[in-house]
């Protein structure tokens, strides 16, 4: 069946009602109050407005009840929710159905407002306030898909648009610095003004993240942001200081990531100006209790708060079966996990824009040792503590080259230690996925294997990506000083500098440490743009809050490193010292008072360096 034809007299494409296209036009834009009304249509009971009531009059029932068989496109959908794009006459809607057969769910329906009439009543107030929202035609709390019960929300679409994560990205991809800025500043202004808004009428929106905000394009360099999503909103009663707060958070978490300082400053400016405007024409207004500077601080700790809370949640779903992790259970007694999808894909890793099944994880971990059979293939790395192969994973989107590790022990010490869990394969799984979901780049882990008897573990195996053309940072430092002439070097070194101090800085911020912070553990990709990514999970540890000299001994092992690389001069140095230390409050010459420290460490780790190899040469004739 088609989509279903309906005259254009009985729908409305009108644009969503009160935005202001210019910033300074007027405080409170002109709005349409929807009636609500209530009736039946056939045989479903609805509430909706006039538009909505024309629209209901003309699709029959069993439309609502079957989107897939009017061609209608889903867009979304998890356990609990399914979005429907609907295209009826060429005018394109929103169905959003809520599933609640579940016990837990059907109990929680006692006690709340239900889903799609929270969000009826939180746009039908964000219509009257002013607040540019996605605005409802219609909902019913009766209704039935596939022997599930449900209830849905019709809402009209606003196209085109874009979410606001995904047109701030391609925003900053246009070459004209002069437009750019032009454009983010014009977004940055819209953005403060709607924000400011919706807290001065009193309207709070609970999951207000860059993803449940549209941009919307109303002609060349001219746009609107529009508010979606609002079932979880909180409305009709002033914001206190520690709300508004929490709500500017939820924003600011994305933005951290992909902004800089000054454009979340003037976003914070832009935002108390336009407070200031609105306090005294809205009702439920309030002045903030914060000054300029204790909003920012406030912002800061909350922002540390708030993601150190969302870091735990990933962590604990890396552990567990879902959406975007596995758990497998093979023949021979091995177990595991292992990753099903990638939330946030990155460009260097192919791996992370793959979907794997379950069975498909089973046929290739079948027989796990064989990758380790001597007559197969000898390992590429066969030390005292590990046994490392490469090998390449077949998949029907491409073959996947994977570095698989498998830990052993020295000593009877060690083989005693290793019994107990968490196993060492666990741990690099732990490490890596945490490392990732804090945005640290590192080799992406993508299986984990045990063996056990009981609680003892027997065996384990860590599968990580390979990245093809990448090298460590030593190697790569040596092969370019040969290559490149002087003027392409030096450019070089300018590049690597800030990234190699971002790298560190975000790991020791993030609470981590690194035991073997070297060269040789930071892995250099090329291509599509220079990236350093952290490898060896073994030598990491969560540390939590760092001390204030905590910086001291990783810097120590690094300069020790690549003390013997051609071409690094002390300048070179000096340079990676001042990004290191460049922060926001940061007296910007504290690594002069710092030097003679992390000199003398680097003297101490160099003499141990020394001993550990002629100790390591006396009892296995290598290093």
């Amino acid at each position: 069946m088609g989509t279903i034809n309906l005259t254009p007299s009985t729908l409305s494409s009108a644009p969503l009602t009160g935005f202001r296209q210019e910033p300074a036009a007027c405080l409170v834009a002109p709005v349409t109050v929807m009636e609500p009304r209530q009736g039946d249509s056939d045989g479903l009971r609805w509430t909706c407005c006039a538009e909505g009531a024309e629209l209901l009059a003309r699709v029959p029932s069993t439309a609502w009840n079957d989107p897939a068989g009017q061609g209608w496109q889903r867009v979304k959908h998890n356990s609990r929710r399914e979005v429907w794009r609907a295209t009826i006459q060429g005018i394109p809607y929103y169905l959003k159905y809520h599933f609640h057969d579940q016990g837990i769910r059907r109990l929680r329906q006692l006690f709340r407002t239900p889903p799609c009439r929270a969000e009826w009543e939180a746009g039908l107030f964000a219509g009257r306030a002013g607040i540019p929202a996605v605005r409802p035609l219609a909902y019913t709390l009766d209704m039935r898909r596939d022997g599930r019960r449900c209830t849905l929300l019709v809402s009209e679409a606003v196209e085109p648009v874009q979410a606001l994560n995904e047109f701030w990205l391609q925003l900053h991809t246009d070459n004209d610095a002069v437009r750019r800025r032009h454009d983010t500043a014009q977004l940055i202004e819209l953005l403060a003004e709607m924000i400011a808004r919706a807290h001065q009428a009193g309207f709070e929106h609970l999951d207000m993240h860059a993803a449940n905000l549209l941009v919307q394009p109303l002609g060349p360099r001219q746009y609107r942001t529009v508010f979606v999503d609002l079932q979880s909103a909180r409305r009709g009663r002033p914001l206190s200081d520690r709300a508004v707060v929490r709500n500017l958070t939820q924003l600011n978490q994305w933005f951290r990531r992909h902004s800089s300082v000054g454009d979340r400053l003037r976003f914070l400016r832009a935002y108390l100006r336009w407070r200031n405007e609105f306090e005294p024409v809205f009702e439920h207004a309030r002045p903030l209790g914060l000054s300029f500077r204790a909003l920012v601080s406030a912002l800061e700790s909350a922002a540390d708060r708030h993601a150190a809370r969302l870091w735990a949640r990933r962590d604990r779903h890396s552990r567990r079966d879902g959406r975007y992790f596995l758990q497998l259970k093979l023949p021979r007694g091995w177990n595991g996990l292992a990753v099903a999808a990638c939330k946030h894909p990155a460009d260097e890793s192919r791996a992370s824009q793959v979907l794997f099944d379950r069975a498909w994880w089973c046929r290739q971990l079948d027989d796990p040792l064989r990758w380790f059979d001597a007559a197969t293939a000898p390992a590429c790395k066969d030390s005292h503590s590990a046994l490392v192969q490469r090998a390449v994973l077949a998949h029907p989107a491409g073959d996947l080259p994977v570095i698989i590790k498998r830990p052993r022990a020295r000593n009877w010490h060690r083989r005693l230690a290793q019994l107990w869990p968490p196993s060492r394969s666990r741990r690099g799984w732990r490490m890596g996925h945490g490392l990732l979901n804090r945005d640290i780049a590192t080799a992406r882990p993508l299986a984990l294997l045990e063996h056990r008897w009981g609680p003892f573990v027997l065996d384990s195996l860590l599968i990580t990506e390979a990245i093809p053309g990448a090298v460590d940072l030593e190697t790569f430092l040596r092969q370019q000083r040969e290559n490149l002439s002087a003027r392409d070097w030096a450019r070089l070194k300018r590049r690597l500098c800030p990234l190699l101090a971002q790298q560190l800085r975000r790991l020791l911020e993030r609470g981590f440490e690194h035991r073997d912070c070297k060269a040789g553990n930071i892995l250099v990709v090329q291509h599509p743009q220079l990236k350093l990514l952290w490898i060896d999970m073994d030598g990491i540890r969560f540390r939590g809050q760092p001390t204030p000299l905590s910086f001291v001994r990783p810097l120590a092992r690094l300069h020790v490193s690549l003390r013997n690389v051609c071409g690094l001069t002390r300048t070179d140095r000096v340079r990676f010292l001042k990004s290191f230390f460049v922060r926001y409050g940061q007296p910007p010459e504290r690594w002069r008072d710092l030097w003679p420290l992390l000199a003398a460490a680097s003297a101490k780790k160099a003499r141990a360096k020394e001993r550990r190899r002629a100790w390591k040469l006396k009892h296995y004739g290598r290093e």
